[in-house]
């Protein structure tokens, strides 16, 4: 990882901290997301949301969620939208792609990372920051870190990044889409955040609890938890 990628996600992860206060004392982790659960698929994503908010501290009872059914991309596109938050008339919506639900952890990572941009766009805690649409992306996904969802967001990162995965584009919209790579393999990833800027986030974030030997650390998938090891002693080496 560059210097600078340190330096930002450092940097950042500190103004978190100032913004929303200590992190919890636990990260939500593999299994956090029901797997058997009954009833509606609607009802059953509700829940999730209620689950995930009250991981994250927001505040969700005039939040609307709706699940929709994914539109392919025409070509030359090669990515769809499986996710958005946005402030309507009516109040704040989020839209989720139903398929991503049959892979429930990776689906809560999702609606973790709506919930990152309800709590910084609706809570007006953009206001006066000088960002770029990526920077405030990748603030997005270290939001989603700090506030407990972490292990999940790093997980899928890396999931995405081998299977099918999605990124995220202006204004709180997650897409599905191609990098460049491989056309029979395209490489994929999830957000802003590659695992290893994952593992790095991870690194601050566990420091922030003093906590230099996370005993969750092997619920995380072997590239994140590379990145975290490596992150910790890179911060010990340098004396915080």
């Amino acid at each position: 990882m560059h210097e600078r990628d340190r330096v930002w996600i450092e940097r950042r992860a500190a103004w978190c901290a100032e913004q929303f206060g200590a992190p919890p004392q636990t990260p939500a982790l593999p299994g956090f997301a029901p797997r058997d659960a009954a009833g509606p698929a609607q009802e059953r994503a509700e829940d999730l949301v209620r689950r995930v908010a009250a991981v994250m501290g927001a505040d969700v009872p005039a939040l609307r969620v709706r699940l929709v059914d994914p539109t392919p991309a025409a070509p030359p596109r090669t990515w769809h939208q499986v996710g958005e938050y946005r402030a309507e008339p009516e109040g704040p919506v989020i839209d989720l792609d139903r398929t991503v639900a049959a892979r429930p952890d990776t689906f809560a990572a999702l609606i973790a990372h709506e919930l990152a941009h309800a709590r910084l766009d609706g809570e007006g805690r953009l206001d006066g920051l000088d960002l770029s649409d990526t920077e405030e992306e990748r603030l997005t996904d270290l939001v989603a870190v700090h506030l407990g969802m972490g292990v999940l967001t790093a997980n899928a990162a890396d999931n995405y990044t081998r299977t099918a995965g999605y990124s995220v584009t202006p204004l709180g919209g997650l897409t599905d889409w191609m990098l460049t790579g491989r056309r029979d393999e395209p490489p994929r990833r999830l957000g802003y955040l590659t695992p290893a800027e994952h593992g790095y986030a991870l690194t601050c974030w566990t420091l922030l609890r003093a906590e230099p030997h996370p005993p969750w650390a092997h619920h995380l998938v072997p590239s994140v938890r590379t990145a975290l090891a490596q992150g910790l002693a890179y911060r010990a080496a340098r004396g915080n």
